[in-house]
């Protein structure tokens, strides 16, 4: 994909100005000798300068679109950005290097362009709808093993006390699953990389709980134009549901899981 669309032009511009900043404090967080809260005081005001930069650069060059969030009513025929401004906001604030930013397009109800960032490792995923998913300049697809005891599993758990008592029950029979069958598992403490590792092979399955909609929107089509599949445990696209467990696969792994899932879940009314 040599000749980007003027869209990811955009995006990767506002992106590129702002990941210098946060590298940049990133660079700070092991020199503070700060309290806990003052540390996460001064990673909450990074985090806000980065909302507020990219809110202006993309608003300026789409003055017609709009901002999501969880409280929009979604007009026809409208175009909004779903942003997620530091995703592994507390890998951030502990000096661990394993974060994102992540900038989506919504239209009709459909993520049509999605871009995640690693700036630590200068690595770009991004996807157009019926174009494909690529990191960097390279086209990148799901894994293709097919048996779950060869397979990497991430697992993200953002589980509260005012999680759905269902949702908790879910995922923790799918997690069973997981713990089961799985080669290794690992916990990486960001979902959007864990989904672009995913689209990338680099990982065969990923698990999450309680995720929002900033924190899907990318994931999701960078997932399915990588040949991928996402959804909750009934089989249901995550950009109708959120909070709840979701799996995200290549799409034999994916079935397969469901399917034991779908026992375990059976015998355990």
């Amino acid at each position: 994909m040599a000749n980007k669309s003027p869209l990811l032009n955009v995006i990767f511009q506002s992106l590129n100005k702002v990941t210098r900043k946060l590298l940049r404090d990133f660079g700070e967080i092991e020199n503070l000798q700060l309290s806990p809260n003052s540390i996460m005081e001064f990673v909450s005001k990074t985090e806000n300068q980065i909302n507020i930069s990219l809110n202006e650069d993309l608003y300026k060059a789409r003055p017609d679109w709009a901002f999501k969030s969880s409280v929009n009513k979604n007009e026809k025929d409208k175009y909004y950005w779903i942003i997620d401004t530091l995703n592994g906001k507390i890998n951030f604030s502990h000096g661990f290097p394993h974060f994102a930013i992540s900038i989506a397009v919504e239209y009709n109800n459909e993520i049509v362009t999605a871009v995640i960032i690693d700036p630590l490792r200068d690595e770009i995923y991004f996807a157009e709808k019926g174009k494909g998913s690529f990191l960097n300049d390279r086209r990148i697809r799901v894994s293709k093993r097919n048996a779950l005891n060869s397979c990497i599993f991430s697992i993200h758990n953002d589980i509260t006390l005012n999680s759905n008592l269902n949702n908790k029950k879910e995922y923790e029979i799918i997690k069973d699953l997981v713990f089961q069958n799985s080669l290794v598992i690992r916990e990486f403490g960001s979902s959007a990389l864990s989904f672009a590792w995913l689209a990338s092979g680099k990982i065969d399955c990923f698990l999450s709980n309680n995720l929002n909609m900033n924190e899907v929107a990318c994931g999701e089509l960078l997932i399915k134009e990588a040949g991928g599949y996402i959804s909750n445990l009934k089989s249901v696209s995550p950009n109708q549901v959120f909070g709840e467990a979701l799996i995200a696969a290549n799409p034999v792994i994916h079935r397969e899981i469901l399917k034991k899932y779908k026992l375990l879940n059976n015998k355990s009314k």
